[in-house]
């Protein structure tokens, strides 16, 4: 199932998807994108980035698959 962001209509990956469901709301069914979603969290991009692969390699998050 491809996923569209909610505020500018960017494909997402399922990174994406996956960083929106552990920081947000688990149970989400409509998502931002990295920007976006850095910009409502007061963050960059990069900065989520590093999350994703923290939660894919230390914490082995099955969201992260």
């Amino acid at each position: 199932m491809e996923h569209k962001c909610l505020r500018c209509g960017m494909n997402l990956k399922s990174d994406e998807v996956a960083l929106y469901r552990k920081l947000i709301w688990r149970e989400a069914s409509e998502y931002l994108c990295i920007e976006c979603l850095a910009e409502d969290l007061s963050s960059t991009p990069e900065r989520l980035n590093e999350l994703i692969v923290y939660f894919r390699t230390k914490q082995k998050c099955c969201l992260f698959v």
